[in-house]
């Protein structure tokens, strides 16, 4: 069975959104602190990325979204599969060092997206994710999201996803996990009170080779900030090392990417939101039409 999509573009003057208090919100550049306000909505809060740029949404001045850009993983399988002319084939340090470089210049990730749980559901993340990965300085725009199997607002944004694959990790993960410890993988809270309900010596057996796991899958402890660590360099709680391998081995986060149709280009530093509505996706920003739509200079 298919569906048919159909989008309906609005004549100057007029507004396609039921929810009007679309128009008068605004897409700029924004900075930690606007994150730093929302980030207790957002189902991960953890950790920072490298190279991070903030976008945020307004609403009469009132913050209301933010969107974090930051610089790519060097290695990412899915991308390796979208884009098989950059995967590596192996090389001399000046190749792969050469390579890294490119990726850095050519791609940047959307590493967070959260909106005020009072603006949810009418059409917010979706355009102002799209128009903030227009104002970003790459051609290219990632993102990851295991959110994404549930909603679809990175498709609404104009990303256009690799084909999903179950997760690599997810069988020897659980044996893993049950060659030491009897709760079920899912069981965050059972399985941290049964390492710490063990003897020492017994204890620092299974930490040491529950690390050693995590270190031997995980990409992340590899590259990037991470570069040239060392199994001997972790050093984990009993609930870091639960949750990092939960997340190894039951995530499988869609993969997406968005080519900028106005990369390059000298945009307003401030777009209203509505700008996503007066053209394609993969069209550059209709300025002209956004100025007679609002009755505002949009030159930049």
């Amino acid at each position: 069975m298919t569906t048919e999509t159909r989008i309906r573009r609005p004549e100057a003057g007029e507004y396609p959104a039921h929810f009007s208090a679309l128009e008068r919100m605004v897409v700029e550049p924004g900075d930690r602190e606007d994150w730093l306000s929302l980030h207790d909505l957002h189902y991960k809060t953890e950790s920072d990325s490298f190279g991070q740029k903030y976008y945020r949404c307004t609403l009469d001045g009132k913050l209301i979204g933010v969107v974090v850009m930051a610089y790519p993983k060097l290695l990412l399988e899915p991308r390796h599969r979208m884009f098989p002319k950059i995967k590596p084939t192996g090389g001399t340090k000046l190749t792969n060092t050469a390579r890294g470089k490119f990726v850095n210049d050519l791609f940047a990730i959307v590493n967070r997206s959260v909106v005020d749980t009072l603006y949810r559901g009418v059409g917010v993340s979706y355009r102002m994710i799209n128009l903030a990965a227009r104002m970003h300085p790459r051609q290219i725009i990632e993102i990851q999201s295991a959110m994404s199997k549930f909603s679809p607002f990175a498709m609404k944004a104009g990303f256009q996803f690799a084909k999903p694959v179950q997760n690599k990790n997810y069988g020897k993960g659980v044996q893993m996990i049950g060659r030491y410890l009897d709760s079920h993988p899912y069981d965050t809270e059972g399985l941290i009170a049964e390492i710490e309900a063990m003897k020492p010596a017994i204890r620092n057996k299974a930490m040491r080779e529950l690390t050693a796991f995590y270190y031997a899958c995980s990409s992340l402890e590899k590259t990037g900030r991470n570069l040239g660590r060392t199994l001997e360099d972790l050093d984990y709680t009993p609930r870091e090392l639960i949750a990092k391998i939960q997340g190894l081995i039951f995530t499988s986060p869609l993969y997406g990417a968005y080519k900028n149709p106005d990369f390059g280009r000298v945009l307003p530093t401030r777009i209203p939101l509505i700008a996503f509505d007066l053209q394609k996706t993969d069209e550059p920003l209709n300025l002209a039409r956004l100025a007679e739509v609002t009755g505002e200079s949009y030159l930049p």
